[in-house]
Order: C-alpha cells, then sequence, then structure tokens
C-alpha cells in the first residue's frame, strides 16, 4: 500500500490557507512535490501498460470469439451435411457407395477401406451397404495363411451378402488348402461367374473345377499342358471369356475347339510355327489378345493365322513378337471377312506403313494403332 502521508499532511487538511509555512517547511514541501510528481510519472506510465495489456486482452478476447463463432460454424455446416447425408435416398446413396470402392480387380476384407468401411460408419449406412449385393461380388482369397478359420469365417460373412449375384473371385490353391476352400465356396459355387486361380502347387487341378456350372470367364495364370487342358473339357463349353498361359499349337487350337462360346480370348505365350492343312474356324471369337516373348521364337506367329478363321473377330491386339507374318494376316483378314475395329501392334511388333495401308484396305474402318513404351502412334483411323 503506497503511503502519502507527510508532517504537512494534517495541516493541509484542517485549513490549507491559514497554514504558515517557514522557509525551510518551504524546501521540504517542493521535495516531497517532487516525489509525488516522479510517483504520478510512475503511476501514469503503469497506467499506460496496463491499458496496453487491456487492449491486448481485448484483442485476443475479440480473436477468440471470432474463432469460436467459425468453430460454431463449422460445427452446424458438418452437422446439416451429416442430416443431408442421412437424409439422401437409399438410390443415390448407393451409387455414392459403388464410386467408394477401390479400382482394384478384386477386393480384400479390409477395414479401412469400402465396402466394410462403409458399414463402420452409421447403422444406415450399415444396412445400406449390406443390402447391396454389388458390393461384395469381387473377392480376392488368400488362404495361405495359418488363421485360416478367421479368414474362413470373414469370406463367408462377405459372400453371404452377395444374396446370390454374381460372383468374380480371385484364389491361389494349394493341395493342403484346396478342401478348406472347397468346402468354404460350396453354398456359392453355382453364383461363381468369373474365377482368377492359381493351382501351381495343386497335385490334380482337375478336381479344382468341380461344379462350377455358372463360371463363364476363366484366368489362369499358370501354364496348360494339352493334357491338363483336355481334363478340364467339361468347364470349357459355356466359357465366353479366357485368360490363359498354352505354348503349343494344338493346345491352342483345342482350346478353341473346347469353347465354342468363346468371345474374348488372351494367351500370354508365343507358340505356333505349325502349319495347318484346314482352318480352324471360331465364329464367337470378338476379341483377340496375343502377348508373348520376343526373345523366345524368331518367327512366333507363324502359322497361327493360317490355322484360324474367325469371321466375328472384332479386336486384335498383338504385344512383344519379334516378327510379324504380314502375307499370312491378309489371307487370313481376306478369309475370315471379319468386322475389325481395332488393330494394335505394341512393344517390339514391328509393322510398316506400307502394310498397315494394306491391312486398312482389306478392311474398312479399321483402326491401327502402334504402341511402345515412349508413344502411341494411332496410323489410321
Amino acid at each position: 500500500m503506497l503511503d502519502l502521508d507527510t508532517p504537512y499532511s494534517r495541516a493541509a487538511l484542517l485549513n490549507p490557507n491559514q497554514c504558515v509555512i517557514e522557509l525551510e517547511d518551504h524546501w521540504s514541501i517542493n521535495a516531497i512535490i517532487t516525489e509525488r510528481n516522479h510517483q504520478l510519472d510512475t503511476v501514469l506510465h503503469e497506467i499506460s501498460d496496463l491499458k496496453t495489456i487491456m487492449n491486448g486482452i481485448q484483442n485476443l478476447h475479440r480473436q477468440l470469439v471470432e474463432k469460436k463463432n467459425k468453430i460454431i460454424d463449422s460445427i452446424n455446416s458438418h452437422k446439416r451435411l451429416k442430416l443431408a447425408l442421412w437424409r439422401l435416398p437409399t438410390e443415390i446413396l448407393s451409387y455414392i457407395f459403388v464410386d467408394c470402392l477401390p479400382e482394384d480387380r478384386y477386393l480384400s476384407p479390409a477395414s479401412r477401406q469400402a465396402p466394410i468401411l462403409l458399414t463402420r460408419i452409421c447403422r444406415r449406412w450399415r444396412e445400406v451397404a449390406v443390402g447391396m449385393p454389388s458390393l461384395w461380388c469381387r473377392l480376392r482369397l488368400k488362404v495361405e495363411h495359418n488363421d485360416w478359420q478367421k479368414r474362413a469365417f470373414c469370406y463367408d460373412a462377405w459372400l453371404k451378402r452377395t444374396s446370390g449375384h454374381p460372383l468374380s473371385l480371385a484364389l491361389r490353391c494349394y493341395n493342403n488348402w484346396t478342401p478348406l476352400v472347397r468346402s468354404l465356396l460350396h453354398p456359392y459355387i453355382h453364383q461363381i461367374f468369373s474365377l482368377n486361380i492359381d493351382f501351381q502347387r495343386v497335385e490334380q487341378p482337375e478336381c479344382v473345377f468341380k461344379d462350377f456350372s455358372a463360371l463363364r470367364e476363366l484366368i489362369i495364370p499358370n501354364h496348360i499342358t494339352f493334357k491338363l487342358l483336355c481334363s478340364f473339357a467339361p468347364l470349357w463349353a459355356h466359357l465366353t471369356k479366357v485368360e490363359i498361359l498354352v505354348d503349343k499349337p494344338d493346345a491352342f487350337l483345342r482350346l478353341l475347339r473346347l469353347c465354342p462360346n468363346l468371345s474374348s480370348l488372351t494367351n500370354y505365350a508365343e507358340f505356333f510355327q505349325k502349319k495347318s492343312s484346314r482352318p480352324f474356324t471360331h465364329p464367337k471369337l470378338q476379341s483377340l489378345h496375343l502377348y508373348g516373348d520376343p526373345w523366345s521364337s524368331r518367327e512366333p506367329l507363324l502359322g497361327m493365322f493360317d490355322a484360324l478363321s474367325l469371321p466375328n473377330l472384332r479386336v486384335l491386339h498383338v504385344w512383344n513378337t519379334s516378327s510379324w507374318p504380314h502375307e499370312e494376316f491378309k489371307t487370313f483378314l481376306t478369309r475370315s471377312a471379319c468386322p475389325l475395329e481395332s488393330l494394335v501392334f505394341g512393344s517390339t511388333v514391328i509393322t510398316t506403313v506400307k502394310q498397315r495401308a494394306e491391312y486398312v484396305a482389306l478392311v474398312p474402318f479399321l483402326e491401327v494403332v502402334v504402341r511402345n513404351p515412349s508413344r502411341t502412334l494411332i496410323c489410321y483411323k
């Protein structure tokens, strides 16, 4: 507490006009006044500093109030958004859910990815997601792990949500796992429309394909021999799309004969170099993709087009072949009289401008595309 009492304080308060002041007192009072002026200056500085602090606090308070208001606005806007999402018709929500799916060809039951993630947002989203079979119709099964029972339970819950719709599955089989996988898939065997299967370590792969009556698309990354091809005979008849690896002319032609309904074929091997006395006609094949190894053979496709007649062929892609049978292909186009729309030469396939012009002359409206790692060239359209 500041003490401002002096020997003169009492007299000044009683009657400052009648006080008798001696010379000595005059100097003492001047000193007191000087001291008080210094004290006043100090207090005024403190008041000024306090005002500065108070102004800073007021500015900080104003900023905090503005921040508070922005947070409240954000909360309210997101509440409105949440309410809007909640009120979205199921049909619109379904379209959104489909767009949320990963672009992968096959899906895995990952908790942080759709469709599993969609079931963990709120009750309505879960009901909508679980009730959409289209979200659950693509699945990759991993069977090489020790926690098979847990995985099987998860896979079964996933597959039940397909509600009888066509299934696209990818799986790798081993001898000791095949019975377990078949047991899991048995209730859904007649839903499996598309199958990507690796059975490289299965001693009797023909046993894997029992009862796949609904299968229409088959992808086999393993090498297929003629004998193995024939052992799957009942399976091929209904297939419309096949991706496979066969490297023998007999196996390739046998495959086409076994698949009368085939519309799309992709083969990852070069094999031919064989002359055929009579071309085999496949009336339904529309798309043919050939991928090879440019170092495996000097003339890998020699004889293939002589062995075939494809009157319905619309798309032909050829990749990684070390040479191209130009005259043979021209004869094939004439013989097949096919409505070819797209002819793509990729990577190491070498053709000349003159050769490509001859193909367009034989097939009107044909688009010829040359692709390599650095560019894509549309030559004719």
